[in-house]
């Protein structure tokens, strides 16, 4: 095996780069890449390139500290020369140059037991695979202006659910969700049965995400804490749906509240304290990509805790970068 066709096959299976991934923080990017890179702002938005690998972070407002936003490999950086290989990575993997080819890749991941799923068809000469375990992306070539066969991306799917396949319009969902939040939870349950579609699973999540994005958005929205409690009434619904398991919402809960409390302070909101305990009571052993985006995600609500101990020993573990 090349080590270029390692390095990328660390990257898709561990979700990181030489064990680096966006929520660790511009410090520790310094630390693994050896430097700041090229840095680029924009707003509220800051991500630095370093050749290949790009990162990027989200500060958040109240003095709330930085939150991830991407992770991304600009595999067609590759074309132009061998000196676009970040330093860092050369040191581990070599100066290695020339695009990497997707049937490689996906040879080295099956031989690690790495799974991709293709998302849809291809889109402007681009398919897009998707690794479920590091949650992942990759989009490949197949159109001739992208050299077919070459990878050209890979990055982190944050914020994305690629289990929905439900596709409506969110105008209209959103109008409908809205009536129905104001309905008793009786009369909620009954809509549910009656309007969903075959596939409930991914129309309850395609609704549940909309809702609380909408909630949790700069966005005007009357009665806001209404909202914040239908929000958390779908997650409770889905949970007895067996639409979401317990870790999901457990992250989806402490993500929700996380930016509510950034942008609409004043809301009744659960404790950070039960937010916290909820996401740690659902990370296992050894951490897995899930495991660490409870760690990640409890991270941003760890001012308001009453006692931090607990976190900081998980989080330790957590935020050392590894080598892959």
């Amino acid at each position: 095996m090349s080590g270029k066709t390692g390095f990328f096959a660390d990257v898709v299976q561990t979700g990181t780069v030489l064990g680096l991934d966006a929520n660790l923080g511009p410090d520790a990017a310094a630390t693994v890449m050896g430097g700041l890179g090229g840095e680029n702002r924009s707003g509220r938005s800051y991500w630095r390139s370093y050749g290949l690998v790009e990162v990027g972070w989200y500060l958040r407002r109240r003095d709330l500290g930085w939150q991830g936003e991407h992770l991304a490999v600009q595999a067609h950086r590759l074309e132009h020369g061998p000196e676009w290989v970040d330093d860092a990575v050369a040191a581990h993997h070599g100066r290695f140059e020339g695009l990497m080819m997707f049937d490689d890749l996906a040879a080295e991941l099956t031989r690690r037991g790495v799974d991709l799923v293709a998302l849809g068809g291809p889109r402007q000469g681009l398919q897009e695979y998707w690794a479920p375990e590091s949650q992942m992306t990759l989009f490949v070539g197949v159109g001739e202006e992208h050299h077919p066969g070459s990878v050209q991306k890979v990055c982190t799917a944050f914020g994305r659910d690629l289990t929905i396949t439900f596709d409506g319009d969110p105008k209209i969902v959103w109008q409908q969700l809205k009536a129905v939040a104001a309905m008793p939870v009786e009369q909620r349950v009954r809509w549910a049965a009656t309007k969903a579609p075959a596939d409930f699973r991914s129309w309850w999540r395609y609704c549940t995400r909309l809702a609380a994005a909408r909630t949790s958005s700069h966005d005007e929205v009357p009665e806001r804490q209404r909202f914040v409690d239908f929000v958390f009434w779908m997650w409770e619904h889905g949970r007895a749906e067996r639409v979401y398991t317990d870790k999901e919402i457990a992250f989806l809960r402490a993500e929700f509240v996380a930016r509510l409390e950034e942008l609409h302070f004043g809301l009744s909101l659960p404790s950070n304290d039960d937010l916290v305990n909820a996401c740690l009571d659902q990370v296992s052993e050894p951490l897995c990509r899930a495991d660490k985006n409870l760690v990640d995600v409890a991270r941003l609500l760890r001012h308001g805790l009453t006692d931090t101990s607990r976190f900081d020993l998980i989080y330790e573990r957590r935020s050392s970068p590894i080598v892959s």
